[in-house]
C-alpha cells in the first residue's frame, strides 16, 4: 500500500437515499499539503429533500437552490484530485461512514453522467473507532463528533458542514493513527466505482447521528 495518496471527503445531502436525495456539499483535504477544496451544489430536486436532513444541516428550500451544478461539481473535483498524477488505484478517501454513506452518493453523482469516480480505495474513520471501541472494552457513541471526544480532539466546529466535517475527520485520522498506533492499512477497501445499474441502495443508506 506504499505510494497511496490520502484525501479526506464528507459530503452534505438532502437524505439518505442516494438514489432519491441530493450532493448539497462537497468538500475534499488532500492529505499531503492540507489543501481544501469546498463547494455548495445546486439541486435539481429540492422538494425531495427529508426535513430531518435539512434541520441537521441548517439549511433552507432557499438554501439548496445555490451552489454550482452537479457537471460542475465533479469537474472540480476531478482537477482537484488529477493534480497528484497518479491513477485512481493509488487514491483513497477517507472518511467518517465513507463507504456506507459518501461513496454510494458520490459514485452516483458520477453515474448521472456516465464518468467514473477516480479514486478506487476508501478508508472508513468510523469503523477504525468501532474497532478501538470495541478492543477496548468502551462503550460510547461512535459519530463523528463523538469520536472526537473519545480522543480529546478539539473540533473546529459542531455545526453539520461538509467543510467542518472533512476537518474533524482528519483530525480523527491523525489520531487514530499517530497517537492510537493503529494499523490503518487493514482498512482500505478496494471500492473502484461500479455502473449506476450495479448500486444497490433500495433506500437502505443509514447516517449515524
Amino acid at each position: 500500500m506504499s505510494g497511496l495518496h490520502y484525501y479526506i471527503i464528507d459530503l452534505e445531502t438532502t437524505g439518505l437515499n442516494s438514489n432519491y436525495h441530493e450532493i448539497t456539499e462537497v468538500s475534499i483535504i488532500r492529505c499531503a499539503d492540507k489543501v481544501q477544496l469546498s463547494e455548495m451544489v445546486r439541486c435539481d430536486h429540492p422538494e425531495r429533500a427529508s426535513y430531518d436532513a435539512l434541520r441537521i444541516t441548517g439549511k433552507s428550500m432557499e438554501d439548496l437552490k445555490k451552489g454550482i451544478s452537479k457537471i460542475e461539481a465533479i469537474e472540480k473535483v476531478d482537477r482537484f484530485l488529477q493534480k497528484d498524477g497518479v491513477t485512481p488505484g493509488h487514491r483513497c478517501f477517507v472518511g467518517h461512514n465513507a463507504i456506507a454513506f459518501d461513496k454510494k452518493f458520490l459514485h452516483q453523482l458520477y453515474s448521472i453522467f456516465n464518468r467514473q469516480c477516480p479514486v478506487d480505495l476508501w478508508m472508513d474513520t468510523m469503523l477504525m473507532v468501532k474497532h478501538f471501541v470495541k478492543t477496548n472494552g468502551i462503550r460510547t457513541k461512535v459519530n463523528l463528533h463523538a469520536s472526537c471526544d473519545l480522543f480529546g480532539i478539539k473540533k473546529f466546529s459542531t455545526a453539520h458542514s461538509a467543510k467542518s466535517d472533512t476537518r474533524n475527520t482528519y483530525l480523527l485520522w491523525k489520531n487514530l493513527i499517530e497517537v492510537q498506533n493503529m494499523d490503518h492499512l487493514p482498512f482500505i477497501k478496494m471500492a473502484a466505482h461500479m455502473p449506476i445499474s450495479s448500486l444497490d441502495d433500495n433506500g437502505l443508506d443509514m447516517l449515524e447521528t
